[in-house]
This record gives structure tokens, sequence and C-alpha cells, in this order.
């Protein structure tokens, strides 16, 4: 696996040159080039200490059990202890602290930024294909030979095919930069970028091998709910708290909660039909099309807020 670690090390720091660089050239249309050169800078090195930082403080708040029982882990740093949305916490944190010190307003440039911040979303996710079984999930019996690229992957630590959820979360994160641009003009592009960020990692994170989980729940996969729920609820209060038709997508996503726990309840085969056990392709069928109607949820919300 060490052998492993230059390749994604090298991905991701060139994703994260090419994402900058991109931001520097569309930043400088708005601003004085020196200006914007300084800002992609700060963001370049901030980013690289916050992002790493971020990662290594959401695994151990996820993880707080496992620091209280054994302290001697919160020193260690391994590729297996870092949390992806700790991360990219500390990136988003880097922007605005930037922002700040550029005496730019914030809103602004995290904005400006959010598309190129999709775009190191999926270098991220696409470089934890080197990462051994750590981007990958487990395959039904009845497709251990494999299927076409990029559905499975042959791997050589589990020596046979995968799931190849890193590619599925890459291009999900390349699908979130699409709908960045094209909401481009909006006030809240940033958040509903990191919204279709989340939204579709509340299935990719239940797929994979190697979760942050507390019993049999994926950590991270609450976190990205717990995002998209929040947005919903904040925008329900600015539409109007007393509308209950403000509440139905904040509702709606509650329902979605509900799935989302029965189906955690089927891959873990404590609901089965009879003594059958579910197949996975079903259950994460009926995940995604509760997660198609977390998104028109989304955009009833938004369409609320633009309304009101």
């Amino acid at each position: 696996m060490i052998d492993n670690l230059f390749p994604y090390f090298l991905f991701m720091g060139c994703g994260a040159v090419v994402c900058v660089l991109w931001f520097f050239l569309s930043f400088r249309r708005k601003t004085e080039t020196k200006k914007a050169a300084a800002l992609g800078g700060l963001i370049l090195l901030l980013g690289a200490a916050l992002g790493l930082f971020g990662a290594r403080l959401g695994w151990v708040l996820l993880r707080f059990n496992v620091i209280l029982a054994q302290p001697k882990e919160l020193l260690t740093l391994r590729y297996d202890e870092l949390s992806f949305w700790g991360g990219a916490a500390g990136v988003a944190l880097a922007v605005f602290l930037s922002a700040k010190i550029m005496k730019l307003p914030a809103r602004d440039v995290l904005n400006a930024f959010a598309p190129m911040g999709a775009l190191m979303a999926a270098a991220a996710r696409f470089a934890e294909g080197f990462l051994g079984l750590y981007g990958v999930g487990f395959v039904e019996q009845w497709y251990d030979e494999g299927l076409f690229f990029p559905i499975t992957v042959w791997n050589e630590f589990y020596y046979g095919y995968c799931l190849a959820v890193f590619m599925f979360s890459g291009i999900f994160c390349l699908i979130a930069m699409v709908l960045s641009l094209v909401h481009g003009k909006e006030r809240n592009r940033a958040v509903r970028t990191v919204f279709y960020l989340c939204l579709p990692q509340i299935l990719f994170e239940c797929m994979r091998m190697m979760a942050i989980k507390w019993l049999f729940v994926p950590l991270e996969q609450l976190v990205c709910f717990l995002f998209c729920e929040g947005v919903l609820v904040v925008r329900a209060f600015a539409a109007g708290k007393s509308r209950f038709r403000s509440w139905i997508p904040a509702i709606a996503g509650l329902a979605v909660c509900g799935v989302i726990v029965v189906c955690e309840f089927m891959l873990d085969g404590k609901i089965t039909l009879g003594e059958t056990f579910i197949p996975h392709w079903i259950t994460y069928s009926i995940m995604a099309a509760a997660l198609i109607g977390l998104t028109i949820a989304e955009h009833g919300s938004n369409k609320r807020i633009h309304n009101s």
C-alpha cells in the first residue's frame, strides 16, 4: 500500500494545482491579476494544510470512541484514518480565510471557487483508486467475474473484482461541478454545489468496504444527509416558517431518511424477504430513487426561496 501512496499524492497534488489555476484564470476577470494570483496561492497553501488537518480532525471526531480507548491513535496518520468531508471542510475554510486575508467578500470568493472545489473533490475521489480497498465496494456473487469498467474494477488486494465506488463518487462530483457552472449567477451557488456533492455520497458511502462506521451506520453518510437536510430546514425558515408549504421539502427529507435507514437494515441483513437476503442492487436502487426525490425537494425549496 505504501507504494501506492506516491501516485495518490501526485494525482491529488496535480488536481489541486489545476483547480487553483482554473480559479485564478476565472477570478482575474473580477479583480486585479496580482490580487487573483495572490488569492489563488493562498488557497493552495492554506488548502493543503487545512485540508489535511480537517481530514484528520474529522476522523478523530467521528471515531472519538477509538481515541478514548487508545489515546496514542491521536498521533497516528494513516490514509484510512482520514475523513474526506473533514478535508473538504478544511479546504472550504481555507478559501474563506484567504478571502478575508485579501479583504474580499467571502461569499463571492466561495461562490467563484465552487466549481473548482467540485473538481478538486472529483480528483480526490478518483485518486482513491490508488488506495487498495479504500475506494471500492463488495460485488454481488452473480457478477464475481466482473462487469465493464467503471462499474467494477480488478483489485489486487482483494484479488477479485470490486465495485468501483471511487469512480461513481468522482463522476458525480463532476456532475456537481457542471451544475455549479450552470447555476453560476445564483447567490447560493456554493451551498447548492456542496448539496449536490453530498447528495450522491449518501448512497456511495454505504457501498464502501472501508467506511467510517459506528455499528453498521456509515458516519460520513450521516454527515452528508445532515448537511442536505440542514439546507432544506434553513430554507424553510427563510421562506416563511408559518407556511406549511415551505416545510414540505424538509419533511420530504425526513421521509428519505426513513427510507435510507430501512435500506441500511436491508444491507445488514436485518430485513429480509422471509429467509431470503435482499440483493444489494435492489437496495441500492431504492436508495437512489429516494435520493432523486430529495433532489426534487431541493429544487422546489430553492425555487420557493427565489420566489418568496
